[in-house]
C-alpha cells in the first residue's frame, strides 16, 4: 500500500506505549484489557492526522486506513476499532480525507477477545458494531466507514472448530446489524493464512486492494 497508493504509514505497538507507561499486558488488569491502550491509539491517530495535514496543507481527498497488520499483537484490531474522528478534527480535515475512514481488522482475535477484554469485551464489540450498523454508545452519530475483516482459513479451522464457531456467530451479528448506507462491510477467509500469517503476508495486501476496487 506505501508504494501502490503512495501512502504515509505510521506504525505503532497495540501494547507497551503512551500512557501504559511502558507496562505489559500483564503488569495489571488496565493494561490486559487495553483501557489505557485505547487513549494512546486515539492520541497517536490524532497526533499523527494533524501532523499529515501539517505536512501537506494541499492535500485533498486522500484515503485514511486505520489498519491493523499482525505483529504479535492482534489485540490492537480490539483496539483499533474504539478509534473515531473528533467533531473538532473531523472539521478540520474534511477536505484532506475521503469519507469514509477505512478500517482493516487482521486476524481479529473472536475467539479470544472475552479473554482479552473481561470487563470491556462488550464495549468492544458494540464498537465494532456502530462501525457497521451506525450507533455506540459512545459515538451515537456515528460517521460513513468501510469496515473489512481478514481472517487466516487455518486459524479457523474447519466446521468443528470453536474458532470457526465463534467467528460465524459473531459475523451473523454484525451482518445483522450492518447497514448499507453505513458503508461497505466485507469479511474475508484467506487459504492457507494462519494467524500471523506466516508465508501469506503478501496477501493481506492484494485482498486490501480488490476489497478497495470492488
Amino acid at each position: 500500500m506505501r508504494v501502490n497508493r503512495n501512502a504515509r504509514v505510521v506504525i505503532w505497538k497495540a501494547r507497551s506505549m503512551g500512557g501504559t507507561k511502558g507496562g505489559k499486558e500483564h503488569s495489571g488488569f488496565l493494561e490486559w484489557m487495553g483501557a489505557l491502550n485505547c487513549s494512546d491509539y486515539k492520541h497517536i491517530f490524532q497526533e499523527q492526522i494533524e501532523k499529515f495535514m501539517s505536512d501537506f496543507p494541499s492535500a485533498k481527498g486522500c484515503d485514511l486506513f486505520v489498519c491493523v497488520i499482525i505483529q504479535g499483537y492482534s489485540a490492537g484490531a480490539i483496539y483499533a476499532t474504539t478509534i473515531r474522528f473528533s467533531g473538532n478534527l473531523y472539521d478540520r480535515c474534511c477536505q484532506v480525507f475521503s469519507n469514509p475512514i477505512k478500517y482493516i481488522l487482521v486476524s481479529y482475535p473472536i475467539s479470544v477477545a472475552w479473554a482479552l477484554g473481561l470487563g470491556l469485551t462488550g464495549w468492544y464489540f458494540r464498537a465494532l458494531e456502530g462501525l457497521v450498523g451506525g450507533y455506540w454508545e459512545d459515538c451515537p452519530n456515528e460517521r460513513t466507514a468501510d469496515v473489512l475483516i481478514l481472517m487466516g482459513g487455518n486459524e479457523l479451522g474447519g466446521w468443528f472448530n470453536p474458532t470457526q464457531w465463534a467467528y460465524n456467530m459473531w459475523t451473523g451479528v454484525l451482518d445483522g446489524k450492518h447497514r448499507f448506507e453505513q458503508g461497505k462491510f466485507g469479511k474475508v477467509t484467506v487459504d492457507g493464512a494462519d494467524h500471523i500469517w506466516n508465508e501469506k503476508l503478501p496477501r493481506i495486501g492484494e485482498e486490501i486492494e480488490k476489497w478497495m476496487n470492488e
